[in-house]
């Protein structure tokens, strides 16, 4: 009567520490001694949700709670692993049967949670991180709830409890973080400030508070603080990737001859590591310096071994100098490493369909989509992988005619027309373009992006500009057909929410790169000051041609002029670029993303 239980303690073991083929195997001996056992087949969905397969974890799943109804765990678990597979309301009702048969279960309370707040119903996330939060005290879960605070502008409750979370957890940064992130918000820059400055001397991350201080100045355009803060927590912290990331980006875009020197200093001070030297190749790269960045990376092998994250960098870095052979087995090895990498997977499908073998992609764009059902990068190479084998599926998923649609912003109120209240707009936007060059790294090219959140900014322009954006994507979506299995179309949702936003200016041959949004679902680009581009192509929007230089393959399949006042909306997985305008006048547009709202049951 022993064996069962020991050859259960030993599958488990191999479950744990990772071994999930050799639990499988074990797993399945076990079924054939106890068929029926509940335990045994929620180990079984538990090692087959690890190795993604997610069909047969289900099932293994469901076949433990038909022999086991009330077990609480088992239906949280259940839930988690439907909530990955985009079964949202089936996921939600499992959580509450959990809670109800175990109330006391926190991990149902805190999963259903992060659920809600991942479908953006806020109430619904409140009340059960509120309980997860009462069940079991954690600064962990505290801080989710003051981030919940400060993206529902429940400014007053955020003051209230992040000052509790100081005196509960002292040492501890987040506390600090909130607070002053709420009084920014609030309008209150100077006790914001003061906050983080009181904060430096009681923390025990004192990089984090200069890190929070160096992002504050940087928002409000004061480079000369910034830089000092961003400097200072190196100097307490030289491994602190974050601050080497935000201080670089602040010196390539103010043309800083300082860039990545932070990198290189910090190698002095502390022990050569792999992510620091694979982040200063990131960044080398980024800039342009892709040799450089080929030659750091090899000497990071050299150092560290070929390591998942060393191999695939190289591999992406000789990717773009177009030795696509040479690229090959550095990302093999990454995912011999790491099967599981969303970036390593989607960029070996990249690779493979710049080789023109397109043809093996579809068992690594299904392993992508278990892994991350709504990535719309993942989306994007289904639809080129689709066209170039002429699937008929192509068109269902780029249905130009139905997806693709442009609006004329409605005049805000005390404006006599839509080009005036552009120009005031434009006025203000311009005080936030600080800086006098692209981003990093991002499809910018000669020219500047704003930082933060545009749409969140108070400015009465800025809310008059979203009201009449609103207007727009209510029209949109009203006149979007119905189609539970379409990737963009079943997730119309309750509502919807403004997620990314931002400026983007571009001067004289300035241009997006072809690109996607790949945490998106609706994206957007409205224009606000443009030249007369009627003659030309200039600096029109084209949609279909991807970033992938297939040749012959690649293919324009809409364009449209640009035009003051109008909106043009589409799902973030349709690749678009810009053509290089000519004029010299600037190209001011504002961008964003848009994601679905769904309600879960009220409790």
């Amino acid at each position: 009567m022993s064996l069962i239980p020991d050859l259960f303690n030993k599958a488990l073991s191999s479950f744990q520490s990772g071994q999930f083929d050799v639990a499988t195997t074990e797993v399945i001996e076990l079924l054939g001694l106890a068929p029926k056992n509940a335990d045994v087949l929620h180990l079984a969905a538990l090692n087959e949700k690890a190795k993604l397969n997610y069909k047969d974890s289900e099932r293994y799943f469901r076949k433990s709670l038909r022999y086991s109804k009330n077990q609480p765990v088992v239906l949280s678990n259940l839930a988690n692993l439907l909530k990955i597979m985009s079964k949202f309301a089936e996921a939600d009702k499992l959580y509450l049967d959990a809670i109800v048969i175990q109330p006391s279960l926190r991990e149902a309370w805190l999963n259903r949670g992060l659920l809600a707040k991942e479908m953006l119903d806020w109430k619904q996330a409140k009340i059960c991180l509120l309980e997860a939060l009462r069940l079991k005290p954690e600064p962990s879960v505290f801080a989710l709830i003051l981030q919940l605070y400060l993206d529902t502008n429940d400014l007053e409750a955020l003051k209230r409890e992040s000052s509790i979370f100081q005196k509960n957890y002292p040492n501890l940064v987040e506390g600090y973080v909130y607070q002053s992130r709420g009084l920014t918000k609030e309008g209150d820059a100077v006790a914001a400030r003061i906050v983080l400055m009181e904060a430096l001397s009681t923390v025990e991350q004192k990089q984090r508070i200069e890190y929070e201080l160096g992002l504050y100045y940087y928002e409000f355009g004061k480079v000369t603080e910034a830089e000092r803060y961003f400097s200072m927590a190196l100097e307490t912290a030289p491994h602190f990737i974050d601050a080497h990331r935000s201080l670089n980006e602040l010196y390539f875009q103010t043309g800083d001859d300082r860039f990545l020197e932070s990198y290189f200093d910090a190698e002095k001070k502390i022990p050569s590591s792999e992510i620091l030297l694979h982040n200063l190749a990131a960044a080398q790269s980024s800039s342009g310096a892709i040799d450089d960045g080929i030659e750091t990376l090899k000497n990071a092998i050299s150092k560290f071994g070929d390591t998942a994250f060393l191999s695939h960098g190289l591999g992406a870095l000789l990717v773009r100098k177009g030795e696509l052979e040479q690229a090959l087995p550095f990302f093999k090895r990454a995912l011999e490493i790491d099967p599981k990498n969303l970036r390593f997977i989607l960029d070996r499908v990249s690779l493979a369909i710049k080789m023109g073998d397109e043809d093996t992609c579809q068992g690594l764009i299904d392993r992508a989509l278990a892994i991350q059902p709504h990535n719309q990068e993942t989306w994007a190479y289904q639809g080129v992988i689709w066209r170039l084998q002429r699937d008929e599926r192509y068109s269902w998923l780029y249905d130009y005619d139905v997806f693709l649609k442009s609006y004329d912003l409605p005049v805000p109120q005390g404006f006599d027309s839509i080009s005036d209240f552009m120009q005031e707009l434009n006025k203000y936007l311009q005080t936030l373009h600080v800086s006098t060059k692209q981003p990093l790294d991002q499809s910018v090219v000669d020219g500047t992006q704003t930082m933060g959140v545009l749409l969140d900014d108070p400015h009465p322009l800025v809310i008059s500009f979203k009201s009449s954006l609103m207007q727009c994507v209510d029209q949109y979506l009203a006149a979007l057909p119905k189609d539970s299995t379409h990737p963009f179309l079943c997730r119309v949702a309750d509502s919807y929410a403004f997620s990314g936003s931002w400026s983007v200016r571009l001067k004289e041959s300035g241009h997006h790169s072809n690109h996607v949004h790949p945490l998106g679902w609706l994206s957007c680009c409205s224009y606000i000051s443009v030249a007369d581009l009627s003659t030309s192509k200039d600096g029109w929007i084209k949609f279909g041609e991807t970033s992938l230089k297939l040749g012959e393959n690649e293919i324009v399949s809409k364009d449209i002029q640009p035009i003051i006042g109008k909106c043009v909306f589409f799902p973030s997985y349709f690749w678009h670029g810009t053509y290089p305008i000519s004029s010299d006048q600037l190209r001011v547009t504002i961008p964003c993303d848009i994601d679905p709202v769904r309600y879960l049951k009220r409790v």
